[in-house]
C-alpha cells in the first residue's frame, strides 16, 4: 500500500533525530554521514522491516491478532465493540511521540522510510534520506513523482487510535504505533487532498473516493485494528460488516 508535506496530525522532521523507533526498516544503500548533495544511492526492490532495541521498561508494539489467522470477517467478529467513552480524557497528539522517530542505522526518519518502502519503482535515496521514485496514493488512484503532494497517514487515524483503546496505553506503546513499520497498513503514503478529508474519520464517515479501493481499505482497517487490540463502534462494525460482504 499505500511528503516532504506530512499528515494533518504529524509534524515535519526535526533537525535533531529523536529516539529511534523499536520497528525500523534497514536501507543499507545509503550512507547517513556524507553531507554531499551529490551522493545517491539506489534501493533495489522495498524496504524491509526488521526489530531494533528501545531501551524502557515499558511494553512497545502490538499483540499480534491480524487478519492473517482467518477469513477477515471472522477478524471483525472478534474485534471489541464499544461505542466512544465521553469520559476519556482529551486527545493530545503528543502522547503519540512529538516528531518521527529516527533509525540511527541510516540516519532515516519514519515518513521517510515509508516513502522509501511504497515506491511503486526502485527508489532512490540519497545521503539526507529524500527518495525519488513514483508512488500510487491508495485513496484516489493518483500516480506522482511529486513529493509535495504526499502526506503520510496514519491509516487508524490517531485520534480514532485514541478514542479507541490507545488512551491506555504508554506513550512508549503510542509511540511504536505511530511509527509502526513492521505492518505495512498503519501507515500509507496519499495525496495531501485525500488526507486532509478523511481527517480522524472511521469507515462509517469516510470511504475513499476510489471506490475500488474500499474493499482493501476495510481490510486493512481491520487489519490494523486487530493487530493493535483497538475497538470498534457498533456504526464502523457494520460498516466493515457492509463492506466486506461484497468484496
Amino acid at each position: 500500500m499505500l511528503g516532504v508535506a506530512a499528515c494533518s496530525d504529524d509534524g515535519t522532521a526535526s533537525p535533531t533525530p529523536p529516539p529511534v523507533s523499536n520497528l525500523a526498516p534497514t536501507i543499507t544503500a545509503i550512507d547517513a554521514t556524507t553531507t554531499s548533495d551529490s551522493a545517491a544511492s539506489t534501493i533495489a526492490g522495498p524496504v524491509t522491516a526488521t526489530s531494533t532495541s528501545v531501551t524502557t521498561s515499558d511494553p512497545v508494539g502490538p499483540t499480534p491478532t491480524t487478519s492473517s489467522t482467518g477469513p477477515v470477517l471472522a477478524v471483525v467478529d472478534r474485534l471489541v465493540v464499544a461505542e466512544v467513552d465521553l469520559a476519556f480524557p482529551p486527545y493530545v497528539r503528543d502522547r503519540f511521540g512529538d516528531d518521527w522517530d529516527y533509525d540511527p542505522a541510516t540516519g532515516c526518519n519514519t515518513r521517510e522510510l515509508v516513502l522509501a518502502a511504497e515506491s511503486v519503482v526502485p527508489p532512490i535515496v540519497d545521503n539526507r534520506c529524500r527518495p525519488t521514485g513514483r508512488w500510487v496514493s491508495a485513496y484516489d488512484g493518483v500516480a506522482t513523482t511529486d513529493l509535495a503532494i504526499l502526506q503520510i497517514d496514519h491509516f487508524v487515524p490517531l485520534a480514532d487510535a485514541w478514542r479507541s483503546g490507545a488512551s491506555a496505553w504508554t506513550d512508549n506503546h503510542r509511540r511504536a504505533f505511530a511509527n509502526d513499520l513492521a505492518n505495512p497498513e498503519t501507515l500509507v503514503a496519499v495525496t495531501g487532498s485525500t488526507n486532509q478529508s478523511k481527517a480522524d474519520s472511521s469507515p462509517d464517515e469516510w470511504l475513499p473516493p476510489d471506490r475500488t479501493s474500499w474493499c482493501t481499505y476495510a481490510t486493512d482497517w481491520v487489519d490494523v485494528k486487530a493487530t493493535w487490540s483497538l475497538s470498534v463502534t457498533p456504526a464502523e462494525k457494520a460498516t466493515l460488516v457492509q463492506l466486506l460482504a461484497s468484496c
